[in-house]
């Protein structure tokens, strides 16, 4: 299931504001990567390990997610009924059920070399670029993490750029992959805490327009 990308942006500085020791005030809306702090030299970029399988459902998924019912063409709603997600009239995910059969550690493994990519092409540099990443699942071991960050050290070790820190969203918990260190953190998010966290985010998602230069 895919979210739409602004919520996802704000929810990931919420997590960081009151569960990340290191955070520092300061952070603003950017574009590639989508926040920066200049005051820590900091660079956050924020996606989902989704995997659309053709270019018209990832097309659909950059035009319309977060756009109300009404500015989506009837077309596209009807080509992709029963797979829409709506949320106070806006639409929230696109239900993908075939995802469900790609386990969710190569769907991690897969988003975070297109963002790696990305990294060494065109996204700004810090002295810590960070990637902030929504996985979609709960890891039945810390080793399936373990698994992931060696991979991922791996994939980094071949280019001039890499992350410096990856947030891997698990919903009740986000690992931290601190590669400065090699060391593996977990913060733990308890049930009412995501209650809040998600109000929060809500509400700051309807508070500004969020345009680049935005202080959060």
């Amino acid at each position: 299931m895919a979210y739409e990308k602004l919520y996802n942006e704000i929810y990931a500085m919420v997590v960081l504001k009151y569960f990340w020791k290191e955070y520092q005030p300061g952070f603003v809306k950017g574009e590639s990567p989508d926040w920066k702090n200049p005051k820590m030299n900091f660079g956050l970029e924020v996606s989902q390990a989704l995997l659309p399988y053709d270019g018209q459902s990832e097309s659909f998924l950059e035009h319309y997610l977060g756009r109300l019912k009404e500015d989506i063409p009837e077309s596209a709603l009807e080509k992709y009924k029963g797979k829409l997600y709506f949320y106070n009239g806006r639409l929230w995910a696109l239900i993908n059920d075939e995802e469900n059969q790609i386990p969710y550690q190569e769907k991690v493994k897969i988003r975070f070399e297109r963002k790696l990519e990305k990294l060494n092409s065109h996204y700004t540099h810090y002295t810590c670029n960070a990637l902030y990443l929504y996985a979609h699942a709960e890891p039945e071991k810390r080793d399936e993490i373990e698994a992931i960050m060696r991979a991922m050290q791996e994939k980094q070790a071949l280019k001039r750029y890499q992350f410096q820190k990856i947030f891997l969203d698990c919903k009740s918990c986000v690992y931290l992959l601190n590669f400065q260190e090699s060391v593996l953190q977990e913060i733990f998010i308890p049930k009412k805490a995501q209650i809040f966290l998600e109000m929060e985010t809500e509400t700051l998602r309807h508070q500004f327009q969020w345009e680049t230069g935005t202080l959060f």
